[in-house]
């Protein structure tokens, strides 16, 4: 990027960077000091903690049935418990575009204990049924098509939660075991088994064959730090298709955002002093591409940054990276 800009639009451009670095910093924050810990009058207070009502997330009946621990190989399905007054995030993040992309985080607790499904793997949490899950979930659930196609299994609880508005769910998932415990342990449980379709297959090699006007739901991730990548290249194999959700896409664009700020300031305030030809891990490789495929764009103003930072803008570039 080569930038000219007066002294007005340096400024609003410094409050950019300054902002990312604080959005960095609460998510650290939150992470390290909040997140699974027990609610404080002061972190409720200036980091807006929300008091959650169990009632508003009842037990799913047909996932209630479901008897556990059942443990198969690597895998077990087993309860986990929120604790009275734990926190935790009960949303995808939202960004406020107009306020130089200030990130708000969803954090909450019940007061009494909270008991959800999870599906783990050598100890790790693969899904759960908990209230991140749930609201990230809905958001995707309007203009269903009469055939779903959905990418990665877990607790299959997307296609449940649609399961009376499609025809056909197709699931594509390549881990035989998952597939076994869903099957024997799950598929019973569930409403409507006559319109679930495992394929077993790597989710990439299927992207290759669905149709342009397909309707699909991706969730192959438990978090943007495993997701990011097979977002991007799922991003470029779906790049005409119309009509395919990402769970929790908000917060795998802020992934990307960050990295794109963190460029602005290594090219503004350090131009040359990256080769931006060598990558140690994968947002060293998004930087050097954005780097790459920006080297020429001229920026004279914060509004020509902010354009490239929106998120509509970015879902588009990521199918150049």
């Amino acid at each position: 990027m080569i930038f000219s800009l007066n002294q007005k639009e340096h400024e609003q451009v410094d409050k950019l960077l300054m902002t990312s670095e604080y959005n960095d910093n609460v998510a650290t924050f939150l992470n390290e000091e909040v997140i699974n810990q027990i609610v404080t009058d002061e972190v409720k207070k200036d980091y807006r903690i929300q008091e959650l009502k169990i009632s508003d997330y009842p037990v799913n009946q047909q996932y209630q049935n479901i008897k556990r621990p059942i443990k198969i190989k690597d895998y077990e399905l087993k309860d986990e418990v929120y604790q009275p007054y734990q926190c935790f995030l009960y949303d995808d993040i939202s960004v406020d575009e107009d306020d130089y992309f200030l990130i708000k985080n969803y954090v909450g607790y019940f007061t009494k204990a909270y008991r959800f499904l999870t599906l783990q793997k050598d100890g790790t949490t693969w899904m759960s049924l908990i209230p991140h899950e749930i609201n990230t979930m809905k958001k995707d659930i309007k203009n269903v098509s009469k055939t779903i196609y959905i990418f990665g299994l877990g607790l299959a609880y997307f296609p449940s939660l649609v399961s009376q508005n499609v025809a056909k769910i197709i699931i594509i998932e390549k881990d035989r075991t998952v597939i076994e415990i869903f099957k024997k342990n799950i598929l019973p449980h569930l409403a409507y088994p006559e319109k679930y379709t495992i394929i077993e297959e790597d989710a990439f090699t299927y992207a290759r064959t669905l149709p342009l006007d397909a309707f699909a739901f991706i969730d192959l991730w438990h978090n943007v730090d495993d997701g990011l990548d097979m977002y991007i290249r799922l991003k470029k194999v779906f790049k005409n298709h119309q009509h395919i959700h990402y769970w929790i896409e908000e917060s795998l664009i802020a992934a990307i955002r960050h990295l794109f700020i963190n460029l602005i300031e290594e090219e503004l305030y350090h131009p040359n002093e990256f080769d931006y030809k060598t990558a140690k891990n994968l947002p060293d490789e998004i930087i050097n591409k954005l780097h790459h495929h920006f080297v020429d764009k001229k920026i004279t103003s914060y509004q020509e940054l902010k354009e490239l930072l929106t998120t509509d803008y970015l879902k588009q570039l990521v199918t150049c990276l």
